[in-house]
């Protein structure tokens, strides 16, 4: 069953839709569509078990990729450029490969289509083993955090899912559902070798990160024969928060040619 997203929209023009990673949502993304929505109408959204969207159970790419094809569809989007950062990421590569002609132009960000060895036990440990009921403020439930994953960077950005409850705080994602997704969410789906997707397709990554090794270059070129591959100088994985007007930049000459 499909799920009903939560979204926003800026600006007016030709649409750009973005989509967000793990543990992300749109509002990781708001500066970016402000910057964008100056010459486009951009469509932030928070994909299922995220943010203000609904849960569900399973959460396959197949899965993630209907649910933003319904929000296609109800936006009456035409000549749409699809974004996607990290697992977000794989659900645009997803949309493009099976549904070519609803999308202009493709954007990956720092991910490629295959499958990872996923080494996020850390982080859910520490996520779940977080006392809501007892912590009393965001600083408070921040120090506990980070240390156990002593990443403060990354203890910030988990955060932003934590929202105040009647007796404390609680997670607005879909903790229990993600943990039990992280194998689908770490691979990619069997699509079948003869899918492409044949319109320009970009693949930005961060120098930094480990996600668009040169190993993966010829897979991603058999899917999206069109694709350019670049990395950005001093960004790792969160490469829209680390360089984003580099980011940016590139995004636009990307659409603009």
């Amino acid at each position: 069953m499909a799920v009903k997203l939560h979204y926003k929209i800026l600006g007016k023009g030709q649409p750009i839709m973005i989509l967000h990673g793990l543990f992300g949502s749109s509002r990781n993304w708001q500066s970016i569509a402000k910057v964008l929505a100056e010459n486009y109408r951009v469509i932030t959204l928070d994909l299922r078990n995220h943010g203000q969207s609904g849960h569900a159970e399973s959460m396959t790419y197949t899965e993630m990729a209907e649910d933003v094809l319904g929000l296609i569809k109800e936006l009456s989007l035409e000549n749409l450029f699809l974004m996607g950062h990290s697992m977000g990421g794989k659900v645009a590569m997803v949309i493009a490969l099976l549904h070519p002609l609803l999308i202009e132009k493709l954007v990956v960000l720092d991910i490629a289509p295959v499958s990872y060895e996923h080494r996020y036990g850390k982080l859910f440990q520490a996520m779940q083993d977080l006392p809501l009921d007892q912590v009393k403020n965001r600083i408070e439930a921040g120090t506990i955090l980070n240390n156990q994953i002593n990443d403060t960077f990354l203890s910030d950005f988990l955060l932003q899912n934590l929202n105040r409850a009647d007796n404390g705080f609680q997670w607005r994602l879909n903790l229990p559902a993600i943990l039990d997704n992280i194998e689908f969410i770490s691979g990619f789906p069997d699509i079948g070798p003869d899918t492409q997707y044949s319109r320009p397709a970009l693949f930005l990554g961060g120098k930094n990160s480990h996600f668009i090794q040169a190993e993966y270059h010829n897979v991603i070129r058999d899917y999206f024969p069109r694709a350019s591959i670049e990395l950005i100088e001093n960004a790792g994985h969160m490469l829209h928060i680390e360089q984003p007007e580099v980011l940016v930049e590139r995004i636009r000459q990307f659409i603009s040619n």
